[in-house]
């Protein structure tokens, strides 16, 4: 996508909520502006900048500087930045700590007309040097609110969504959105992200295990170029963030997040067993998903009968697999809601398992069945 048609895209998008009144939001950036109508000498206009909730403009990359252009447009006067010189070193520097782009001078500059520096926007725009007593406006600038960053979840919450900001349509340059998932006590989080189409190698969404976005708590990036897309945490807190650059966007992407309990598989061998829904026959907990896997001799089948059963119809439900692995290709059976029991089936290997799932609505008692080998 070509960075004008990507520019032409944000504007449309930006209609005045990105910034304060009285700033200008510039796409290319993702940063706020504003041009003093008063002038002020260089020490003031930095105060006033900091007063109106920003900083004085220090520019941080070329992109930047070309933006900075068609900002100026209508002013008449070349506006303040915030850059000055050393005068012990002789060297110029960027009063925010960044980054001091000594190529960005105008034709025959740095000179020695000054210690403070101001934007020339005619051609070649760029740096130039300027007395800092003159009287010149402030050019400010602040980073505004584009991340959607969040605090999702809490102890009573057991899934949800969350989102890129301005998806589906097109998320911002230079983001740095950090998205907290919290659930309940003992349970684990899974998460999932699609749609999802961004700049790779560029831009990133990483995700980690805990309050953290440390090397040792990393779980995974995600990637629309394979399958990772989809992650689990060991504990009930999971952190994502969200980074991009200064350069190309896309549309997003969609997470979905879930909260599952930590419930070690019950595996059963033998010659029979007895296997039931938990709590039964008192009613079943919220939020379960219990899985269970039975095998026998080698050579011998699964002779499976459940003699009691009610759940919520539809949404809590038993699957039945013809294997150790449960998916769509190995499902025999999905048994849900008032069952004529007794229901019976014999694997037609030596192994079998099933799967109960709960939802956070209506509990019952559940299910009761026996096995034994045939």
């Amino acid at each position: 996508m070509i960075r004008l048609l990507l520019f032409l895209s944000f504007a449309n998008l930006a209609v005045g909520s990105e910034c304060p009144i009285g700033w200008t939001f510039n796409a290319e950036t993702s940063s706020c502006y504003a041009i003093s109508a008063r002038l002020f000498t260089f020490d003031e206009s930095v105060q006033y900048c900091n007063s109106i909730g920003g900083k004085s403009v220090s520019i941080d990359s070329y992109s930047e500087r070309d933006a900075l252009v068609a900002i100026t447009n209508n002013t008449f006067l070349q506006p303040w930045l915030g850059a000055r010189r050393n005068t012990t070193t002789n060297r110029f520097y960027n009063l925010d700590g960044s980054y001091f782009y000594t190529l960005m001078w105008t034709t025959n500059e740095p000179s020695v007309n000054g210690d403070c520096v101001t934007f020339k926007r005619a051609t070649p725009p760029g740096l130039q040097v300027t007395q800092c007593y003159q009287l010149q406006p402030a050019f400010c600038k602040q980073t505004p609110a584009l991340c959607n960053s969040a605090v999702l979840g809490g102890p009573t919450t057991w899934s949800g969504t969350f989102q890129s900001p301005g998806y589906p349509v097109q998320y911002y340059n230079n983001l740095d959105c950090r998205y907290l998932i919290n659930s309940p006590n003992n349970t684990f989080i899974t998460i999932m992200f699609y749609p999802f189409v961004i700049e790779e190698w560029y831009d990133s969404v990483e995700v980690y295990e805990g309050n953290s976005t440390s090397f040792y708590d990393y779980i995974g990036t995600v990637s629309s170029y394979n399958m990772a897309r989809g992650f689990e945490s060991s504990g009930n807190v999971m952190n994502v963030k969200f980074k991009t650059n200064y350069a190309i966007t896309d549309k997003g992407w969609l997470a979905t997040w879930k909260a599952k309990k930590d419930m070690p598989t019950i595996t059963q061998t033998g010659t029979n067993g007895t296997l039931v829904s938990p709590n039964y026959p008192n009613n079943y907990d919220s939020y379960d998903e219990q899985v269970y896997q039975v095998s026998v001799a080698w050579g011998m089948q699964v002779n499976l009968t459940i003699d009691d059963f009610r759940t919520e119809s539809k949404y809590d439900y038993l699957n039945i697999y013809n294997s150790s692995v449960q998916s769509n290709s190995t499902l025999v059976a999905t048994l849900s809601g008032a069952l004529t029991v007794p229901w019976n089936w014999v694997s037609p290997r030596s192994y079998l398992s099933m799967k109960f799932v709960s939802d956070g609505t209506l509990q019952y008692k559940g299910w009761h069945a026996i096995w034994n080998y045939c």
